[in-house]
């Protein structure tokens, strides 16, 4: 059995999509791919002969979220390992890392990470909105603003997201040059007199809506802006049409996730991230 493991084109899609059906299927999950991810994602075929036995979907580039999957008729063949391994060397080939995503309900998830000696490093967990659970708007401050950030306000941009995350500014601000002026993206800010203190990033993808990019300058945090821009967001885009609005969290954020339920979102899927233990 010769297994051929490749980056693949995007005419041979397809192949591996229904793959990652299949599996689906089998194993009753949901296994997260996401074609028009920010940035767009490379799929991987694993091959015997013309056949497609495995494939892989790879987020990122030096730090790759890699989300495998195997035909349940080819399974214990090694071919997930395969897999990984190859994905280990491309991201060690770029100087970066990389982790397994999978979807937690999965009852094979256990046993292949425990086989290949894989530690779950965290877990995010994916919310969807429940309209009917959505809290009315709050009576909003005098001094506060909601809008649509337009290109001019890449700077203020930057700053809010670079104080909120403690990232540097450089990059910050070459991550949000080059979405600001995609029509798939989209930042609203939240604003208090004058000064923007909150931004929210939109991305419009297959499944609707999902809000990322979401945070509040470190020095008006727990003042109850950020509920108040998120609270705002979604009801405007409710009346927008806008029904599958998305959001992810990690488990071990207590705050942002009582936030976000408190807010009317309701846990859908959680999904581990595996590595190997440094």
């Amino acid at each position: 059995m010769t297994l051929n493991i490749t980056i693949i084109s995007r005419s041979e899609w397809p192949a591996v999509l229904e793959l990652f059906d299949r599996c689906n299927h089998s194993d009753g999950i949901v296994l997260p791919v996401w074609l028009d991810a920010d940035p767009l994602p490379a799929l991987v075929a694993a091959r015997i002969g013309e056949t497609v036995a495995g494939g892989a979907v790879l987020y990122g580039y030096f730090e790759i979220e890699a989300v495998i999957a195997v035909d349940p008729a080819w399974r214990r063949r090694g071919i997930g390992r395969s897999l990984l391994t190859q994905i280990g060397q491309w991201a060690q080939a770029r100087g970066g890392s990389w982790v397994a995503v999978a979807d937690e309900a999965g009852p094979a998830v256990a046993p292949f990470a425990a086989a290949l000696g894989l530690q779950r490093l965290n877990i995010e967990v994916q919310l969807v909105l429940d309209p009917a659970r959505l809290p009315p708007l709050p009576d909003v401050p005098a001094a506060w603003h909601t809008r649509l950030a337009e290109p001019n306000d890449a700077d203020a941009l930057t700053a809010i997201i670079a104080d909120a995350f403690g990232d540097p500014v450089e990059q910050v601000a070459a991550f949000v040059a080059d979405r600001i002026a995609n029509p798939v993206h989209r930042f609203v800010i939240g604003e208090i007199g004058a000064r923007p203190v909150a931004a929210m990033r939109l991305l419009r993808n297959e499944q609707g809506i999902m809000i990322t990019t979401f945070g509040v300058r470190r020095d008006q945090q727990g003042r109850g802006y950020g509920r108040l821009l998120l609270l705002t967001t979604l009801h405007r885009l409710l009346a927008a049409g806008y029904h599958d609005i998305r959001i992810e969290v990690e488990e071990t954020n207590v705050p942002a996730f009582n936030l976000y339920r408190a807010c009317g979102f309701v846990p859908q899927r959680r999904y581990g991230m595996y590595g190997r233990p440094s």
